[in-house]
């Protein structure tokens, strides 16, 4: 029974590390979100004040652009539980790096990945912008 507490004390560890991490990743996340829905909300405002009444939405309805935003975070943050099982399976294997550095390398893989992400949406959006104008 010794021999488990030791190894649910060091889950305990990894587990706590990644939440603490996860405050920092939802935070550095939320900056290009926000600013990434008011620049989608403004393009439509701009498009829509050139379009006659009654058009519609030219990019998207406002409510299901905060849906696809929250399901993005949802899935963000699902991928982000990938962190600590990677960290698990790699100090399972017997890598000689340490725990605080592989740690490190996933978490700023994770953002890497996630910024990369937000930053291709703006740029699609930004590419399609000037051609989609009525």
């Amino acid at each position: 029974m010794k021999e488990l507490e030791s190894e649910i004390e060091f889950c305990r560890r990894i587990m706590k590390s990644w939440e603490k991490l996860r405050l920092l990743y939802n935070g550095v996340l939320l900056f290009p979100g926000i600013a990434m829905l008011w620049r989608i909300l403004h393009l439509q405002a701009d498009r829509m004040a050139q379009n006659p009444p009654g058009m519609g939405f030219p990019i998207m309805d406002p409510v299901d652009l905060f849906i696809r935003a929250l399901l993005f975070g949802i899935c963000a943050n699902v991928c982000f539980c990938l962190g600590p099982y990677s960290e698990f399976i790699v100090t399972a294997l017997g890598f000689s790096l340490t725990a605080r550095k592989i740690r490190v390398l996933l978490f700023s893989l994770g953002l890497m990945m996630s910024l990369g992400i937000i930053m291709l949406v703006w740029f699609l959006m930004e590419l399609k912008a000037p051609w989609s104008l009525p």
